[in-house]
């Protein structure tokens, strides 16, 4: 069984990172340290596999322009990728680091997609399916001109070839991947969206694989039909959080693809805990503190809620 990560961008991004001793609002700011570097949440994930050693590939939408600047970055960052021309350009976001550990973030919405783009990014996923793939990573916003729903039917395409897959999307998207097959993987905040005054159960009942949601300091769940866990992590950790999620959203595709349907959850929880805390430290999303990773797993408590 391959164990390689495939991962879906559909609204990439160049990620710049700002260092600067404090943001002052109104102010004049100087930026001492830059970096900017091919991003989007399925970029990150896929270096946090290839930290963690294991494979990758990033399927991503592009710009039909050239020169792809978000094309030369991924080959810069040495990530395996197969891209389709569909945007007339892509997007920035912009990351303010400040000194004492706050994080500032400033995001395009990112330009519309053409007309040929679910067919082009379905087609190029079926493919890889067929070529191989342990798990995959569905991740990041829709951009307009694509159907909220496109993530919820390549989720589909993936249970079709048995692959398990991770939905790692927000808002209507969401809404329409938690009756796909997929491991649902928000934030708190979308998931008491998504829940409303329902049960997390209910997204388990109605459809969804499992429920993984990261909550920051307090950790993350999992809700399963055979159980419910909550992990909390060995140490509170302050940094860039931006890539804590994409980071989380690695190390639980690896134990899908190892495992497939028999996940051990509580070891897949505390590796999302410890794994998302070590991306905590490094300023740069897609980037992890290997060492802080190792030491956390084994004492990452685990309770068993159900």
């Amino acid at each position: 069984m391959t164990s390689r990560i495939v991962t879906v961008t559909l609204n990439p991004a160049i990620d710049v990172t700002y260092r600067v001793k404090a943001l002052r609002v109104g102010e004049t700011v100087r930026v001492p340290e830059v970096r900017s570097r091919a991003g989007g949440k399925g970029v990150n994930v896929a270096a946090v596999v290839t930290a963690l050693g294991e494979d990758s590939l990033v399927l991503a939408l592009t710009t039909t322009a050239a020169p792809d600047e978000f094309s030369e970055g991924l080959r810069e960052l040495g990530l395996a990728h197969r891209l389709v021309p569909a945007l007339s350009s892509v997007r920035r976001t912009i990351a303010v680091v400040a000194d004492d550990g706050s994080t500032t973030m400033l995001q395009e919405n990112g330009f519309p997609a053409d007309e040929r783009a679910e067919a082009e990014i379905t087609a190029a996923l079926r493919s890889e399916l067929e070529a191989g793939a342990g798990a995959v990573v569905i991740s990041g916003s829709v951009p307009v001109g694509l159907d909220p729903e496109v993530p919820a039917r390549l989720a589909r395409l993936c249970a079709e070839f048995h692959v398990p897959v991770i939905a790692d999307v927000s808002g209507a998207a969401l809404r329409a991947a938690a009756s796909s097959g997929a491991v649902l993987m928000p934030n708190a905040d979308e998931l008491a969206e998504l829940v409303g005054d329902g049960a997390v159960d209910d997204l388990v009942a109605g459809g969804a694989a499992a429920v993984v949601a990261t909550a920051g300091p307090d950790g993350a769940i999992a809700v399963t039909a055979t159980g419910s866990w909550h992990a909390r992590p060995a140490e509170v950790v302050v940094g860039n959080p931006t890539g804590a999620g994409d980071a989380a959203a690695a190390a639980l595709a690896l134990h899908l693809a190892r495992a497939g349907h028999a996940v051990d959850w509580p070891a897949a929880l505390a590796d999302v805990v410890a794994t998302s805390a070590a991306a905590v430290l490094c300023p740069v999303a897609g980037e992890i503190d290997l060492g802080a990773r190792t030491r956390w797993i084994p004492v990452t408590t685990v309770e068993e809620t159900r």
